[in-house]
C-alpha cells in the first residue's frame, strides 16, 4: 500500500500541506522525501495558464473547495477514497489530494498521451491512464468516490460532455460526489469583447467568433449548451476540443439522470470559470 503525504510529513493542515508543495517547486527532496517534480514552466501553462507557487496557489482554492462539499455531501475524504481526476493534465491536483489520500487510490486519465507520460516520468503520485476523446474508462462500475475535472467541461462539445457523464455516471459509486469547471454566461461576454487587434493568440482564437455571441448568450439564456470550435491543437481537434459555457439549468435538465447537482457557483472573485458540485443518489 502506497501511503499518503499527510502520514508522512505530519501536516496539521491543509495549509501546511499548500507550502510543502511550493517548496517542492525547487526542493526535490523535503524531510529526506522524494517529491513529484514539476514540469517546465510552458508545459504547466499549456495546461493551466499558470506555473509553479502561482499554479499551486490557485489550485489549493478549488481542492479545498472540493473538500468541503465532499464533507458536507456525507462523502468526506480518506486515505482510501477512490480519486479520479478526469482530465489531469500534468497532475497538478493529485499532488493536492496525496495529502488525504493514499497514492494507489488515485488515478488520473487524458486525452494526450504526452502528458500521461509527464506524470509518470515526474514522479506525480497516482496511476494515469490516457483515453480515447469518445471512449470508456477502464475502471469498473460503481468504484469512484470523488470525481474532479478543472478546466474539462468548459472545453468539450455537447455531444462528447454528455457521453462523459454518462461514463463517470457509470464508475461512480453511490454517493460519488463530482467536482467540474464550466464557462459561465460571463465567459461569452468576455469573448464579445474582445479588441481589434487582439491581445495575444488565446484571445485572436477566441474573436473568431466574436460576431456569434449575441446568439450564443441569448441560447444560454434559454438554458442552452453553447460551444466555440476554437480546437486546442495535437489530440484536441474542434470536434472534441473548444470552449464550453453551460448554463445551470441545463445541467439540471440533462445530466440529473446521471448526477443530482448540488452546487454551482458562479462568482469570478472565488473562480474565474463557475465551480459545479454534483453527486451520484
Amino acid at each position: 500500500m502506497l501511503v499518503n503525504a499527510s502520514s508522512l510529513f505530519n501536516t496539521k493542515s491543509d495549509e501546511d500541506w499548500l507550502e510543502i508543495l511550493i517548496r517542492s517547486v525547487t526542493e526535490p527532496r523535503i524531510n529526506d522525501i522524494e517529491m513529484p517534480r514539476f514540469p517546465h514552466r510552458r508545459v504547466q501553462e499549456q495546461f493551466i495558464g499558470s506555473a509553479d507557487e502561482h499554479a499551486m496557489r490557485e489550485g489549493f482554492v478549488f481542492y479545498n473547495h472540493v473538500k468541503q462539499y465532499c464533507e458536507a455531501l456525507g462523502n468526506p475524504l480518506h486515505n482510501r477514497s477512490r480519486l479520479l481526476d478526469f482530465g489531469c493534465g500534468w497532475g497538478r491536483y493529485t499532488r493536492f489530494f496525496w495529502h488525504d489520500i493514499d497514492e494507489d487510490c488515485m488515478l488520473g486519465v487524458d486525452v494526450d498521451p504526452d502528458i500521461i507520460a509527464v506524470c509518470k516520468a515526474l514522479g506525480t503520485p497516482g496511476s494515469f491512464e490516457r483515453i480515447n476523446p469518445d471512449g470508456k474508462l477502464p475502471y469498473a462500475d460503481n468504484s469512484i468516490d470523488v470525481i474532479t475535472a478543472y478546466s474539462v467541461f468548459s472545453h468539450l462539445p455537447e455531444n462528447v460532455a454528455h457521453h462523459w457523464m454518462a461514463e463517470l455516471s457509470r464508475v461512480a459509486a453511490p454517493g460519488c460526489v463530482i467536482a467540474f469547471t464550466t464557462e459561465p454566461r460571463r465567459f461569452l461576454e468576455f469573448v464579445g469583447s474582445i479588441p481589434t487587434p487582439p491581445d495575444n493568440d488565446w484571445h485572436a482564437s477566441l474573436a473568431r467568433f466574436k460576431d456569434d455571441m449575441p446568439g450564443h448568450m441569448a441560447a444560454f439564456d434559454r438554458g442552452e449548451f453553447c460551444y466555440i470550435p476554437t480546437s486546442g491543437g495535437d489530440y484536441r481537434d474542434a470536434d472534441v476540443y473548444g470552449d464550453a459555457a453551460v448554463p445551470r439549468s441545463y445541467m439540471e435538465k440533462n445530466w440529473d439522470q446521471y448526477f443530482t447537482l448540488r452546487e454551482y457557483i458562479d462568482n469570478p472573485e472565488r473562480f474565474w470559470q463557475a465551480f459545479v458540485v454534483m453527486q451520484k443518489t
